[in-house]
């Protein structure tokens, strides 16, 4: 049975020239616990963004600033096994850092609501 070895990440609908490693946290409910003096005694809960990060490389055709004022964006993470999340109204948190050589590398890291399960 196949297993996820890749991953296709899209920022509405265009596809990024990403490298092998993006990483989607799907955010959602975090619990952490409550605790009495003698015992725990529960767990409140909070919501947690999602995240996505990759890497792209820079070519001619590449719009940083596309990236740079992302604000209402969706990201989507579509794996070679069929599975695709999407963070809707997602924006990145940092502008854009280039580094020269194999192929001008560029982190990106989105956030948003958590992500949904598209497929």
């Amino acid at each position: 049975m196949q297993k996820l070895g890749k991953a296709y990440i899209k920022m509405d609908g265009a596809l990024l020239e990403s490298l092998p490693g993006a990483k989607l946290d799907l955010g959602g409910t975090v619990r952490e616990p409550v605790i009495g003096n003698n015992q725990v005694l529960g767990y409140s809960e909070k919501v947690k963004e999602a995240t996505l990060e990759c890497e792209i490389v820079v070519g001619t055709l590449t719009k940083l600033e596309d990236f740079r004022l992302a604000t209402n964006a969706t990201i989507t993470f579509e794996s070679d096994t069929g599975q695709v999340w999407a963070i809707r109204n997602a924006w990145l948190v940092e502008p854009p850092v280039i580094t020269d050589g194999e192929g001008g590398k560029v982190p990106l890291k989105f956030a948003g609501p958590p992500a949904d399960q598209v497929s």
